[in-house]
């Protein structure tokens, strides 16, 4: 789900018052607790303070009520006298009079004479606070877990008779009295073990340490403080002053509700401020996306205007800015999509949409003129003078081309040399006049760089809708009528319907070929040659045969061009001549010395790589290289001679015989010939074939025997078909002869079966040859 910039925005805008506005009220909260928390600290701290002034004061009360005990004047005479139940009776009266929870008449030594409790954990200490006293002292101690404060004074008659001790438990009365006064509880520990407690009973010590209980206390939120009580004469005492942090935060509650009420508000009122901004925002820029709309829909038509006073009126300028100039590039682009930028005429594809979108409206009657135009030497001027000085020739006759159009007729580029002719309204007897027009147009010399050339068009016609219902079907079949006349000399040709299916048997070849190629669907057939000369059969040819499923038996005349325009043929021959190698090696153990021709492509021949692998290829089998034949055309050396005859006097060198195939039907020279390392020459069937009845062509042959043999080269005739061409080639000293005569092609297991027994035509060889 896509969420606009204006939502996105106004998140942005909250989110950020949100975040600011939490943190501030967290932060407020955050300083009230912990001011809250500071406050109650030092309360706890005046609360201790209280509670040892209370200690203090209750110990100045017994003090002052137990100086009346001891100015009594028939107490300290019962103690003179010895008098222990009127001292028993006397101390008992007078510590109830003054509140006392302990009395304790001691001698002048310490020991005790008479108490309401037994002192003996406490009385060693007690002993050492009055000996050698004189004044009254004060006393903390702790007896049977509790707490006891007390004062000692000497009783004086004048001299000292002894000491009288009253003493007040630390109680919960005291406790809560400080309660009161200072709204903190308290827990008393005497020994270690809590003795009193103010706490509520959720939270009552249950004999708890100090320690636990403050830890306790503290997970509860609650504040603690410690006040050691000292003692002197024995035990130990402790206060645990402390005060509940949630019950004073209670307090700040509604300082709290109001903090987040007053958050709330402002972030309601902050929403609506943003919500304005955002909608101020946003409403130019929804103009500008829906102005940015219309220029990608390519609606260029319109302008736009904002007065904002920001920077959106800056961006509205540049947006029609930008529409203008996407305007004036798209239609740059547009004319150079449908143009040919070197001859600026309308290219093919420009040509195609208005041939399927307007053809039928333009031409009157439906009908119109193809001719497709190639200047025949412009890949000549190439070579010679550069690219640059050809591109110059093309643009020239592109212009000689539009200024000779006629009306309603349109001139375009569909190809690197080919221009396309649309001539409107032109049936099949108007088409020389129309085309003469042009070709009188390039009868002068064109002036490129100061050098006069003539161009030489061809042009390949068709016309619709005889030759076809669609343009590429039309542009094809012109191509296949421009190929016409390229291998003529006609200046024009008109496509004849019915030559596309050779070429679309070309397609369909080309297209199973490469699946020939990776399936290896390649048959060797073996025709055996025999040599008049050592009277027996010295070699055999591997003629490749390819049965295809689809296309049923494709023969090597058909397929083997194709292989060499689409530059599969050396697969093929790799192929060949490896399956060749392998049946050689059995074919020999049939025919001891038996040789195998295998036939190259001039393409192969011009590659080092292949020379390399023929020659390893060789090595690897194992057989003698001399019994390897290839078999090469005369017409394969044209292109690169010198590149040609590097290779084959490699193969020369690696002990690899060579032949000139089908001499006779090239035109390379003698010269050429003679500087080939070849050591065989084979004539074409075309001039064997006729021996019989043709005197001129008998001529010929034994003209060619008699020349090779000069050269140094034996002859091998193809093409022998009966006993009378044997016997003239015989006549003219023809060394080996190959054809039906001798036998078909054949496979290798056929061949081998064959050469264990020859047929007869074997013997009629070999008595003509030793005859």
């Amino acid at each position: 789900m896509r969420t606009s910039f204006r939502a996105r925005l106004l998140l942005l805008l909250l989110a950020l018052l949100a975040a600011t506005l939490l943190a501030t009220t967290l932060a407020a909260l955050r300083a009230a607790n912990d001011n809250a928390e500071s406050l109650l600290r030092g309360e706890l701290a005046t609360v201790e303070r209280v509670f040892l002034q209370l200690l203090l004061r209750e110990r100045e009360q017994l003090r002052e009520r137990g100086a009346v005990l001891v100015q009594d004047f028939g107490f300290k005479e019962a103690i003179a006298s010895g008098d222990r139940r009127t001292m028993a009776s006397a101390l008992a009266n007078h510590a109830d009079r003054v509140d006392a929870d302990l009395a304790v008449l001691l001698e002048p030594e310490g020991g005790v004479i008479m108490s309401t409790h037994e002192l003996a954990p406490v009385l060693a200490a007690l002993q050492g606070r009055v000996t050698g006293a004189d004044s009254a002292r004060s006393v903390r101690f702790v007896l049977d877990g509790q707490v006891f404060d007390a004062v000692l004074l000497p009783v004086e008659a004048p001299d000292l008779i002894g000491w009288i001790g009253v003493g007040r438990l630390v109680d919960n009365n005291l406790l809560l009295e400080l309660r009161g006064l200072t709204g903190a509880d308290i827990v008393l520990f005497a020994d270690g073990s809590s003795a009193l407690a103010t706490l509520p009973p959720d939270l009552a010590p249950a004999g708890a340490g100090a320690a636990s209980l403050a830890t306790e206390l503290r997970e509860a939120r609650w504040l603690t403080r410690s006040v050691p009580l000292a003692t002197d004469a024995g035990g130990t005492a402790e206060a645990l002053l402390t005060v509940s942090l949630e019950a004073a935060l209670a307090d700040f509650r509604r300082l709290r509700l109001q903090l987040v009420a007053i958050g709330a508000l402002a972030l309601l009122l902050a929403g609506l401020i943003a919500l304005f901004a955002a909608r101020s925002v946003t409403r130019p820029i929804r103009k500008l996306a829906r102005f940015a709309e219309r220029i990608s829909d390519g609606d260029y038509s319109t302008r736009t205007e904002i007065a904002t006073g920001t920077e959106f009126d800056l961006l509205a300028q540049t947006l029609n800015s930008m529409q203008d100039t996407v305007a004036e590039r798209e239609a740059r682009i547009v004319h150079q999509a449908q143009h040919d930028l070197l001859t600026q005429l309308p290219n093919r594809n420009y040509i195609s949409a208005m041939f399927e979108g307007e053809d039928r409206r333009r031409v009157p009657g439906g009908r119109f003129g193809m001719a497709l135009m190639a200047l025949g030497n412009l890949g000549d001027l190439t070579d010679l003078y550069g690219s640059d000085f050809s591109d110059r020739c093309l643009r020239e006759a592109a212009d000689r081309l539009r200024r000779s159009l006629r009306r309603g007729d349109l001139a375009g580029r569909v190809g690197d040399n080919q221009l396309l002719l649309f001539l409107d309204d032109l049936e099949p007897a108007g088409l020389e006049p129309a085309l003469g027009k042009f070709l009188a147009a390039f009868a002068d010399p064109l002036e490129v760089a100061g050098v006069p050339v003539v161009l030489e068009p061809r042009f390949g016609c068709v016309f619709y809708p005889q030759h076809g219902a669609s343009f590429d079907e039309l542009l094809r079949r012109a191509q296949i009528a421009l190929s016409r006349a390229n291998r003529g000399a006609e200046r024009f040709t008109v496509y004849q319907v019915g030559q596309d299916e050779a070429h679309l048997r070309q397609i369909r070849v080309a297209n199973r070929l490469r699946e020939a190629v990776e399936a290896g669907a390649f048959e060797l057939l073996y025709q055996p040659k025999y040599s008049l000369r050592q009277a027996r059969i010295s070699s055999c040819e591997a003629l490749v045969r390819w049965q295809d499923e689809e296309l049923g038996p494709v023969f090597p005349d058909e397929f083997i061009p194709i292989a060499e325009q689409t530059g599969m043929i050396t697969a093929i021959s790799e192929a060949v001549l490896a399956t060749a190698l392998a049946d050689l090696a059995m074919l020999r153990e049939h025919s001891d010395g038996l040789a195998v021709s295998v036939n190259l492509s001039g393409i192969d021949i011009l590659k080092p790589p292949f020379i390399d692998r023929v020659i390893e290829q060789v090595r690897e089998s194992g057989l003698p290289a001399s019994a390897v034949v290839l078999e090469i055309t005369e017409t394969a050396m044209v292109e690169d001679l010198e590149l040609a005859r590097g290779h084959l006097l490699r193969l020369d060198a690696a002990g690899l015989a060579l032949s000139i195939d089908d001499f006779g039907t090239g035109f390379s020279s003698l010269g050429q010939l003679r500087a080939l390392p070849a050591r065989e020459l084979k004539i074409d069937r075309s001039l064997v074939q006729p021996l019989g009845d043709r005197s001129e062509d008998r001529q010929i042959v034994a003209s060619t025997i008699d020349m090779a043999h000069h050269l140094g080269l034996s002859v091998v005739a193809e093409g022998v078909e009966n006993m009378e061409i044997v016997n003239h080639l015989h006549a003219m000293g023809c060394d080996v002869l190959q054809g039906y005569f001798l036998a078909r092609p054949m496979p290798a297991e056929a061949l081998a079966a064959w050469l264990d027994e020859p047929p007869a035509q074997v013997a009629a060889l070999e008595h003509l040859a030793r005859g």
